[in-house]
């Protein structure tokens, strides 16, 4: 979901391109709306493309669009039907005004500015942050207490978002004042992630109901210093090929970090977890020591043999599918998930490697025992 909105220029022999994006803020007639239009350049071409929300709602709409005579047409076209439709004109300042209309031929006024962004702070993930729209959803996200869990007779609430199906837990009142203060935030950080996900995940062919992704979230492993859960989502936001995943997270009480993988585990001295700024020595170490390694300790549990007759669809031996897991910090152990091809998503399923089959491979600077 992660999108990068910026102006480039690629020359392709005497073939330039380039992309233009607008954030515009206003009025349809009287309700408060959104949106952002980016516009791509291709030699005498242009191509337009646009998403917009209203306030009262932050679903997405994702439209169809073209450009005409410097008139911006945009619709939304489900099951091949034109539902609504904005002709609009760019004056200066990039402002925006023009119409919208229905299917009943209904006209309303359309008035849109750039957005200010200083009136939207946020302390968003960059991933989510750059889509700058999700910065003015996070100022509209309501979060409701739903119910209160226990867990290894530790106190969860866990809340509701009112805009669409999103919930996710907080630390409760049995936990120490200072753990709160310090995780809290963490946990409001990834629900706030997960909601605009939620909020985000839409299409061309039907209006959002705020329910395209589907899934849940476990807490998994409790002591007085780590808190681990894990995330598994099923997502379905258009598009010929709906999609699942999860996501283990294990955070430190005592200083708010969240450990990945390889803070836990490390099969060599290269360990990295550095996948954006050395994603080279990260893939090399994850091919060349992690996945051979953790293979071989899982088969010795688990006695995997290469499928017969030559049938690859399953093949729990081929290394290629350990490189870059999935995984789950629980009281017995670590599961670990292996990424099959889309094909052979099927595939995958989760294989519990018991603390002490690892010991001998925890990362030294890991400060806590398996």
């Amino acid at each position: 979901m992660k999108k990068a909105f910026f102006l480039i220029f690629v020359f392709y022999s005497t073939i330039t391109f380039c992309q233009e994006t607008f954030y515009l803020e206003g009025t349809l007639a009287k309700s408060k709306i959104y949106m952002k239009i980016e516009v791509y350049k291709d030699g005498k071409e242009t191509n337009l493309s646009a998403t917009y929300f209203y306030q009262n709602s932050l679903k997405d709409i994702k439209l169809e669009a073209a450009l005409k005579n410097d008139i911006y047409t945009f619709f939304f076209k489900p099951d091949n039907v034109i539902t609504e439709k904005f002709y609009l004109k760019k004056v200066a300042n990039n402002h925006f005004e023009g119409s919208w209309y229905n299917t009943d031929g209904k006209q309303l006024p359309v008035q849109l500015q750039p957005i200010n962004f200083s009136n939207y702070k946020s302390n968003l993930d960059p991933y989510y942050a750059d889509d700058k729209l999700n910065l003015v959803k996070c100022k509209f996200l309501e979060f409701k207490k739903q119910k209160t869990t226990l867990y290894n007779h530790k106190e969860f609430i866990w809340y509701s978002e009112k805009h669409c199906n999103s919930d996710f837990f907080r630390l409760g009142n049995n936990f120490s004042e200072k753990n709160k203060a310090l995780i809290n935030p963490i946990l409001e950080n990834i629900h706030i992630e997960n909601t605009l996900a939620q909020l985000n995940c839409a299409s061309s062919f039907e209006y959002s109901e705020g329910k395209g992704i589907e899934g849940n979230s476990t807490i998994n492993f409790l002591n007085e210093n780590l808190l681990g859960f894990e995330i598994s989502r099923f997502w379905d936001c258009g598009g010929a090929h709906p999609d699942f995943g999860s996501n283990g997270f294990l955070i430190d009480l005592n200083n708010g970090r969240n450990y990945e993988i390889d803070d836990i585990i490390a099969f060599d001295k290269s360990a990295t977890t550095e996948k954006q700024s050395d994603f080279s020595n990260f893939s090399k170490y994850r091919s060349t020591y992690f996945a051979p390694n953790l293979l071989a300790v899982i088969t010795s549990i688990e006695h995997f043999v290469k499928p017969k007759d030559g049938d690859d669809s399953c093949d729990y031996t081929n290394t290629e599918y350990w490189d870059f897991i999935s995984w789950n910090y629980t009281e017995k152990g670590i599961e670990f998930t292996p990424y099959f091809p889309r094909v052979d998503r099927s595939c995958e399923e989760s294989f519990l490697v018991p603390f002490e089959k690892l010991k001998k491979y925890k990362n030294s600077k890991f400060p806590y025992s398996l």
